[in-house]
This record gives structure tokens, C-alpha cells and sequence, in this order.
């Protein structure tokens, strides 16, 4: 699982992340295949379009900042005032609800022009919750004249939300903006879903398919932003009943790196009629899908699947899951509206964040998502941040190889990761663990000096402290938040948690001591999973579980964002992180390594090969 970042993920990278006004910016195809197939006027296979040229800055895919780049004016110093709208009587009047809808567009026309692309991608959202033509007309207009690639990311997706309702030649060139977008490789995670559906709608034609085979060999099964397209393009061959396809999906079976992909997409058809991989888990790789192959072939010879022809296929129905549909203005009453007639500049240079991880046995899972998302983690922060860094203190307990270590705070993301690499859960016989110790080492990192830093701890753990360090918890936080600090806590289930939960009958269910101390120090609590890939879930062995809003990643990077957004931002916070997370999403190639057949061994079951990968 690879997911949890409540950041502060928004200003500073993005801030200065312009692009040429009107252009799409080229991406590199991270993994040096072919490029998404497009359609020209001229045919349906062309050669890829030349790259606009690329200027120096974050790695591909990473916008950068909209500060004092060349031709584009820096910020103001001071935050813009907020917009004051005039009084208007409340009322439920045609006339008076068409003048209140007539201020907002207003106001938003100046949160569009603003300098920060934050407050224009919160101007965007703002007008996706109005379900109305000239809030259509603006989208439009903001996905094909914003400057910042982000913020026409974020137009596209709120059109995406509303794609049914819109005109015959604004869906047409809603969806024209996706294909190029994709051919830039720009849309990513489940921005894919609306992709597949626009393919999908176009019928098996030769390109269809080739788009389809693209879509297939740039996603990975490991990582949960992929999962959900995975779905979508299995769900998209079988109704397509497009017999080569299925077959060129089982014969992917026969490369280890594309086998478990190829298997989810082909659950789609059936769950029942063959049986999983995972029955196999204790034999090599090589017998696994072999044997997986061979029971996928034998039940493709007995369908009689006839394909659709592209003219009876129905256009796609679906919507973004991550924007707001829209909805009428029906009460000038409604506090929501007014609130969005208020959004101030978001201004953040500063951003310390210092995540205290429980590294005992249980906690595998968490410890290798950070070690996999800590990157990705950097780039949101770079994008809402101007001196964003993080740092880690690991812990476990007395009588552990050790108590506590740190790893400083630093803005090199790649090296923190390297120093992560080595690290292996360990340790924490007894259930509570050294949370003291680790605020008292994480309190000692070299935080930020400045009183306008934003300085955020988060600590994850399954295991309360230890009761008898309550007292002095407290009386440490408290301090630390007299000096600019606030405290998150991020409560993990584990399966050593629910064994906890199930066997023990005074165990603290609801981990309450770290809602303490989350409420001593500012912030907040949540729950997040990290289920092992144990006996307690065999369906998901081997592969991702589907990103959702309890997941690492965007628990804490709402965490952060709530924590130093403005009011008037507040509930625009999830589709922010939403679209944000797939945005900074690096496209990794899906590596497996062959696994020979499990020995059982005196002493315990044999291990299982799946359970590192």
C-alpha cells in the first residue's frame, strides 16, 4: 500500500509552476515506450506530435512553481483582500437567486486572474458546485487558456464531473483536450477512468485497441492509483467482447511483470470460473503463472464472445468521482455560497513536516509506503510550499536495537528515501511503545527558526504509549504548540491491531490516547489502513488495494492543508488533494522478481514469497 500525505502540498512548487499560456507541456514517457496513440484530422495513426521544448526545473510530470519565472509577474507580497460581496436579501426569488449568481461569476472572473494557481484551482471548484451554463462556458475556458497545465488539469476534471449535461461541441472538445492530454502523459491515477470511458464509446476500432494496449502496459498493479483503470479497461474489453484483446490480455500472463495486471483486468469477466493465482502462492513464479496461463486459455476456448461493432456502442455516461457534479443555486440563504464569494490568496513559504513512525514488527506496511510515497509526498509539498522539508523519526521500545532514530529534516527527498531503504520493522514485544521518546527526539530535529514556518508533526502508529508517559506527553505538547507546532496523529490497523482488538478484552479499541494528544497539540485524528497481505485478506495477495480517502497519502496531506488553509477554502479540500495526488503521481514500471517454491521449515508455517511484494 502506498498512500497517507495530509500535506501541505500546494504553493510553493505550484506557485511558480507556469507553463506557456495555451500549451500543453510536454512529458517524457518515464518508461521509454510508445506514446499514447492519437487522431489527426488526416488519419487515424500518426507519428507522435514533437515535444514543446522543455525548460530546466523539476523532473518530468512535476509542474513547476509560478514565481518569478520569465514573462510571468511575481506574486504580490501581501495577500489579495478578499472579494466583499454586497449585501443581498436572502431569498428563494428567480430574480434575486439570477443577481447572486451573477456576483459570483463576478467574483470568480477575479480569482481566475489571480497570480497564485491555487486560488484559480479553487476558483475552478468553486465553480463546479454551480450546475450552470455560464459556470460550463468559464470551465471551458480555464482548460483552454490557464497557463499553469495543473489548473487546466483541474477544469478538465470538473467538466469531466458534468460531461453529460454539456453541449454536443464543448463534450467534443472536452474529449479532443483528453486524448492530448493523455498523449502528454498528463492524466493519471483515476483521472484514466474518464479516458477508458471516451475509448471505450469510440468501439474496437484498431486505434481503440491500440490505446487500450497502451493504457494496459503504463499502469502498475502495485500501485493503488492504477487499480481502479485496471478495472475500467477490463470492464471495457468485456464489453467490447473483443476476443483479440482477451486473448492478448491472457498472454500477458506469460511475462512475470505484466501477470498480475493482466489477471486483474481478466477478473473482470469472471471471479468464479477460474480460480485466483493465489492458490498457487507457495509454488515458484514460474508454475504460479504457468498454471494461471493455462486455466485462463482454457476458459477463453469456451466462450463464443462475437464483437461489438463500433457504431452500437453508447456514448460514456460516467463522471468524475473526484469533483463535484454542480447543483442549482436554489436559496441566496445557503451559507455554502456566500463562503465561496470569499476565498483569500493562499500564502505559504515554510513547511517543516516530521512524521514519528512506529517501526515495531507490526508495522511493516506503513514503513514501506513511506519509504515508496516519500517523493511523491516532496512534490505535493513543492507545490504549495516555497521551502518545504521533511524528516522522520523512527521509534520502537526499550530493550529494541533502538529507541529512537532520526533522520533529519531536508528538502532532498531522495535521500531521505535512501536513508529509509535499509530500515526493517522490528521489535515491540509488549503493546506500548516509546511515543514519548519519539516526540522528545522529533522536537530536536533542526525545525525551521521562522515564525511564519508552518511546522507540522504527524505521528503513525497501532500501539498506544505507554500509559505512565500520559503526563509528560501532554506537558510537552502543550509547550511545543506554545512555539508554532501542531500535532496530527494518524492511528493505523494493522492485523496485529484487529488480533489485539479480537483477543484482548481491556485493550483500548479506539487507540484514544492518541486523540489526546492530537487534541493537545491543534490537530487532528484518523484511521487509516495498511492491511498486511496475511491469510485475513487473500484476494488482494500480490497486489494493490484501490486508492480511497482513508489512505495514507491523502489522510495526511487533508491533515496539512486543513491546517493552514483559510476557512473560505475548507470544504474544497478533497477534490484539491484529489486531482493534486494523481497530478504528482510518477508512473513507475511494474518490476516482479521470480520467487522459487516455499519450503516449509521447522519451527512455523512456510513463508509466503507474495508477502514482500
Amino acid at each position: 500500500m502506498r498512500n497517507l500525505s495530509v500535506f501541505i502540498v500546494c504553493v510553493a512548487g505550484l506557485v511558480l509552476l507556469t507553463t506557456t499560456a495555451g500549451v500543453v507541456a510536454a512529458a517524457e514517457d518515464p518508461r521509454g515506450r510508445e506514446r499514447f496513440p492519437i487522431e489527426t484530422p488526416e488519419g487515424p495513426e500518426v507519428a507522435p506530435q514533437p515535444e514543446a521544448p522543455q525548460t530546466e526545473g523539476p523532473a518530468p510530470g512535476v509542474p513547476q512553481t509560478e514565481g518569478p519565472a520569465p514573462g510571468v509577474p511575481p506574486a504580490p507580497e501581501k495577500p489579495e483582500a478578499p472579494s466583499t460581496p454586497k449585501p443581498l436579501k436572502h431569498t428563494q426569488r428567480p430574480e434575486s437567486i439570477e443577481a447572486y449568481l451573477r456576483l459570483f461569476l463576478d467574483t470568480y472572473d477575479k480569482h481566475l486572474r489571480s497570480p497564485d494557481w491555487i486560488a484559480r484551482s479553487m476558483a475552478v471548484i468553486g465553480l463546479a458546485m454551480i450546475d450552470d451554463e455560464r459556470t460550463t462556458n468559464k470551465l471551458i475556458g480555464v482548460m483552454e487558456e490557464d497557463k499553469a497545465m495543473i489548473v487546466r488539469l483541474y477544469a478538465w476534471e470538473a467538466l469531466h464531473a458534468r460531461q453529460r449535461r454539456l453541449k454536443a461541441e464543448h463534450r467534443a472538445l472536452w474529449k479532443r483536450r483528453a486524448f492530448e492530454f493523455a498523449e502528454k502523459n498528463l492524466l493519471r491515477g483515476d483521472m484514466r477512468i474518464g479516458l477508458v470511458g471516451l475509448i471505450e464509446e469510440d468501439g474496437p476500432t484498431s486505434l481503440s485497441k491500440k490505446r487500450i494496449q497502451w493504457l494496459f502496459a503504463n499502469t502498475n498493479s502495485i500501485n493503488p492509483s492504477d487499480i481502479r483503470t485496471l478495472w475500467a479497461l477490463g470492464d471495457t474489453i468485456k464489453r467490447w467482447q473483443c476476443t483479440d484483446l482477451i486473448r492478448w490480455v491472457i498472454e500477458r500472463m506469460k511475462v512475470l511483470d505484466d501477470a498480475y495486471r493482466a489477471e486483474l483486468v481478466m477478473r473482470r469477466f469472471t471471479t468464479e470460473e477460474v480460480k485466483h493465482h493465489s492458490d498457487l502462492r507457495l509454488e515458484s513464479s514460474e508454475v504460479m503463472w504457468a498454471t494461471t496461463y493455462k486455466r485462463w486459455m482454457d476458459w477463453y476456448k469456451k466462450q463464443a464472445y462475437k464483437e461489438v461493432r463500433p457504431r452500437d456502442c453508447t456514448p460514456y455516461a460516467g463522471r468524475s468521482e473526484m469533483m463535484p457534479p454542480g447543483e442549482k443555486i436554489a436559496d441566496t440563504a445557503d451559507p455554502r455560497w456566500r463562503r465561496d464569494l470569499e476565498i483569500k490568496r493562499f500564502h505559504l513559504d515554510q513547511l517543516d513536516v516530521g512524521l514519528a513512525l512506529d517501526t515495531t514488527g507490526s508495522m511493516g506496511r506503513p514503513l514501506e509506503w513511506i519509504k515508496g510515497d516519500v517523493i511523491k509526498m516532496m512534490r505535493a509539498f513543492e507545490l504549495v510550499s516555497r521551502e518545504p522539508r521533511i524528516g522522520v523519526t523512527l521509534y520502537r521500545d526499550h530493550g529494541d536495537e533502538f529507541v529512537t532514530r532520526d533522520i533529519p529534516l531536508t528538502d532532498n527527498a531522495a535521500d531521505l528515501q535512501k536513508r529509509l531503504m535499509p530500515e526493517k520493522p522490528k521489535g515491540g514485544g509488549d503493546i506500548p511503545e516509546a511515543v514519548l521518546e519519539a516526540l522528545v527526539s522529533i522536537l530536536h530535529q533542526p525545525w525551521s527558526p521562522s515564525t511564519k514556518a508552518m511546522k507540522i508533526v504527524v505521528i503513525m502508529s497501532d500501539a498506544p504509549p505507554k500509559e505512565d508517559s500520559l503526563e509528560k506527553i501532554e506537558t510537552l505538547v502543550t509547550q511545543a504548540v506554545e512555539k508554532g507546532f501542531q500535532f496530527h496523529t494518524i492511528k493505523v490497523r494493522t492485523s496485529k491491531y484487529i488480533e489485539r482488538r479480537l483477543k484482548l478484552p481491556n485493550y483500548d479499541k479506539e487507540l484514544t490516547t492518541f486523540d489526546k494528544i492530537a487534541q493537545w497539540g491543534g490537530g487532528t485524528t484518523e484511521w487509516v489502513e495498511f492491511w498486511t497481505q496475511s491469510e485475513m485478506n487473500p484476494r488482494w495477495r500480490g497486489t494493490a488495494q484501490p486508492t480511497e480517502g482513508n489512505m495514507a497519502e491523502r489522510i495526511i496531506l487533508r491533515q496539512v492543508l486543513r491546517a493552514v488553509l483559510d476557512d473560505s477554502y475548507k470544504a474544497r479540500v478533497d477534490p484539491f488533494i484529489g486531482v493534486l495526488l494523481e497530478y504528482v503521481e510518477e508512473p513507475i514500471k511494474e518490476t516482479r522478481k521470480p520467487f522459487p517454491k516455499v519450503v516449509p521449515h521447522p519451527g512455523g508455517p512456510p513463508r509466503d514469497p507474495q508477502m514482500n511484494r
